[in-house]
């Protein structure tokens, strides 16, 4: 048994090596300072959770005054017992003080010192249980080694908070979890010194309790109707751990025999008949006794009737036949029965104990799907509207152009596939236009603050709850950041995680969604906002280069804001879930890298020039963006085809014949194409082989409200809601280009019901399209 037990704790500490090792690092997410119960009572901010920490203070000091108590109170008898357990109850005693000073203003900083009391507690336990279970001397000298072991892993995240170069809890999590895993097992394998071991029993109930409490903190805020949290629950039922291991200092003795809680588990209880008349008494032990015709120990059951022995069956019925049975309670004994099994193995304790830490591992660090809980398209006001004929005049009317360049424009413009409701900004309506920096901030602030407010009236969103705060905005990059003026709007946490990305063209939008994935593998829990837009105004190309007046005519007012979480609560109010993402860049390529550019004309005026070869580099990327997005969502069925059809290429030589392309509608109900321009979306049709009316929202988006760059893709998902051909389980592909040359794919699974009726950027006009001619091409 000495010899199983060594390999089963040898197991165990493999196990948690190996857990340490593999475990992605643990930064630490800024939503769990997001608690569910942040009112004020008495001009106490956080008042409840700061308040349930006084009966850590409590019960930390009578431990201490106990410890110290005239006539050995707790009667120690071991060396290094006493030190052991002074350092647990100062520890429980600083808990009040250190957590009440984190809960007053949550944050990193004060985080320290609501852990290092409690690294202090576990730290002490565990020395205690050396010194009482294992060795006495070895236990004594692990005191300071533990308590200096659980300082590190304290200060090993907070340097990574100062310098940002750790960042990790997986120290930390070992200090507290492991305790949390071994002591209760120790407390069931090893002999105690002492009586009363089954307190350490229901100390780590409470403990496991208040964990789950801790975990379910909004939800059980919910249940209670906003009276109490989960968090304040919590301390209370944390609480309880040092109040029953000082209930057991107090009522334990020295035992004669030491004998372990899987050796010998008494269990009393009462049944009352009648009305109270008559009481039974009732004793169960459960011990494991060695049965001369089986051949390993087998765990008996005595049950005691008023201090009469009545019957001892063994679990085995065909090694044991009982008479008579007395009393029955099913469910109590077969609980029992089942627990005694289990003690009389502990190495399958030992390993169910690493299976359960493993299952927890599993949960807590598995990649968590990324969710997009809503999203808010600007539709700009009717005054800002540009009708071709007006776009027209007012370049003419501008007198910066000559004929030539307005008939290049006008010739464009008709072709373009925009109809006459697309806007423009307010400075582009003045004659001439007025591009500057005050135009572009205007521009900007109209944009995002319409659509960033909208989102957080439509769903209760506070601010400060942000984690992760995205922007994409190719052309105009001020400073201070888009991103920074978003957070001083809004008054965002000082600790929120920023980006502002620009010159990324219009796929800019689902690059903003790649890097929030990437965030979000790092760091769970979190909630994430993205902008997409393009500011026009300042950007307007005032010479003659013909390639860069194209952008003159095609560029529209726009933008976007996307709500992700890949918080688990925030499952059911989703809209959807990002399934797949894959990024192509062509930008070794010179022809694919010179397709769009921002660069100086002849006369040294600034413009955006795009290339004839365009769409034929936008098939290319596409191409190869497919080849690689292919396998992760076509049927077998497909896929086997394509093989067919590539090997018979290759074996016959016949270059002039295509390879079969796949049927994509196969594995996706909808598709949003850029809405970059007309031909931008016949060629991805015809490439892809799809019909007129997978295209509808593309076009009619573009119709609608012209090229918005990276936002187009929104405005598109956006028609399919209202159009009500969203469906729970449909997938839609997002399909985006921009300069560099960049094409990018992001699938989108539907997960709950969208309500066509709900207010979006078509909601006023949506039973008017698509529009013959120009819509469906």
């Amino acid at each position: 048994m000495k010899k199983r037990t060594i390999y089963s704790w040898g197991a165990a500490i493999v196990i948690f090596v190996v857990l340490m090792i593999v475990t992605p690092t643990i930064p630490q997410s800024q939503a769990y300072h997001d608690f569910a119960d942040q009112r004020t009572f008495f001009g106490i901010p956080n008042a409840l959770n700061v308040i349930s920490n006084f009966p850590f203070l409590i019960i930390g000091l009578i431990g201490l005054v106990l410890c110290f108590y005239p006539d050995d109170y707790f009667r120690f008898s071991l060396r290094g017992e006493k030190l052991g357990w002074t350092c647990f109850f100062v520890g429980v005693a600083a808990v009040a003080f250190g957590s009440s000073y984190y809960h007053l203003h949550p944050d990193d900083a004060r985080l320290v010192w609501d852990r290092l009391p409690m690294t202090i507690a576990f730290t002490s336990i565990m020395a205690i249980f050396v010194i009482e279970r294992i060795d006495e001397h070895k236990g004594t000298y692990s005191i300071v080694p533990l308590l200096l072991v659980g300082l590190v892993s304290i200060l090993y995240w907070r340097q990574g908070v100062i310098c940002r170069f750790f960042d990790d809890l997986r120290p930390y999590a070992l200090v507290q979890f492991v305790p949390c895993i071994v002591i209760p097992l120790m407390a069931i394998l090893l002999p105690p010194m002492y009586t009363h071991s089954t307190y350490w029993l229901w100390a780590a109930g409470f403990y496991l309790l208040a964990k789950v409490e801790e975990a379910a903190d909004k939800p059980i805020y919910s249940w209670t109707h906003h009276i109490i949290s989960g968090h304040s629950i919590k301390h209370v039922c944390a609480a309880m751990v040092p109040v029953f291991l000082t209930l057991m200092l107090a009522k334990r003795s020295v035992q004669t025999e030491r004998i372990s809680l899987y050796k010998t588990w008494k269990i009393s209880w009462t049944r009352s008949k009648g009305k109270g008349i008559e009481e039974e008494s009732f004793e169960c032990t459960y011990t494991n006794v060695a049965v001369e015709e089986a051949r390993c120990p087998v765990p008996i059951i005595h049950i005691c009737h008023k201090n009469k022995f009545l019957f001892s069956p063994s679990l085995f019925p065909s090694l044991d036949q009982p008479g008579d049975m007395g009393p029955s309670f099913p469910f109590i004994d077969q609980v029992l029965l089942i627990s005694q099994t289990l003690m009389s193995f502990p190495h399958l304790l030992v390993i169910s104990a690493c299976l359960l830490v493993a299952v927890f591992a599993y949960h807590s660090f598995r990649p968590r799907c990324i969710y997009l809980i809503d999203f808010s398209c600007y539709q700009p006001p009717d005054f800002l509207r540009s009708p071709i004929a007006n776009f027209i005049e007012h370049l003419n009317l501008s007198g910066i152009f000559d004929r030539e360049c307005l008939d290049l424009q006008q010739k464009i413009l008709e072709r373009s596939g925009i109809g006459d409701d697309a806007c423009v900004p307010v400075t582009v309506h003045e004659i001439p236009p007025h591009s500057s920096l005050s135009a572009a901030r205007e521009e900007t602030h109209d944009i995002l603050f319409t659509v960033v407010q909208d989102l957080f009236s439509k769903h209760k969103i506070d601010p400060k709850s942000i984690d992760i705060l995205v922007s994409n905005c190719s052309l105009f990059c001020p400073s201070p950041s888009i991103t920074s003026i978003i957070i001083n709007k809004f008054g965002m946490r000082s600790n929120v995680k920023s980006f502002s990305l620009s010159g990324m063209g219009c796929s800019a939008g689902l690059l903003s969604i790649n890097l929030v994935k990437d965030l979000m593998k790092i760091h769970s829990g979190s909630l994430a906002l993205v902008l997409s837009m393009e500011a026009v105004s300042p950007n307007g190309y005032k010479g003659k280069c013909k390639s860069m007046l194209i952008a003159n005519t095609i560029f529209r007012m726009g933008g976007a804001a996307i709500l992700l979480s890949n918080r688990e609560q925030d499952k059911d109010k989703a809209k959807y879930k990002l399934q797949h993402l894959v990024r192509t860049h062509l930008g070794s390529d010179d022809e694919s890298y010179e397709s769009v550019m921002q660069e100086v004309d002849e006369e040294g005026l600034v413009g955006v020039a795009l290339s004839k070869q365009l769409v034929k580099v936008a098939s290319k990327a596409l191409k190869i963006n497919v080849v690689e997005l292919g396998p992760r969502v076509l049927p077998y069925s497909e896929q086997l085809k394509y093989i067919i059809s590539f090997i018979k290429r290759k074996w016959r030589k016949q270059k002039e014949k295509e390879v079969y392309t796949p049927t994509f509608k196969k594995a996706f109900e909808h598709f949003c194409i850029h809405a970059g321009g007309r031909a931008i979306i016949e060629g991805v049709e015809k490439h892809l082989k799809l019909e007129k009316e997978d295209g509808e929202a593309s076009r009619t988006t573009l119709y609608r409200y012209g090229n918005t760059s990276s936002s187009s893709l929104w405005y598109e998902m956006q028609y399919l809601e209202a159009k009500g051909r969203m469906k729970k389980g449909d997938r839609v592909w997002q399909i985006g280009f921009g300069s560099g040359f960049k094409a990018n794919s992001a699938v989108w699974k539907c997960v709950s019901e969208i309500d066509s009726r709900d207010k979006n950027a078509w909601s006023d006009r949506i039973h008017l399209y698509p529009v013959c001619g120009d819509a469906s091409g």
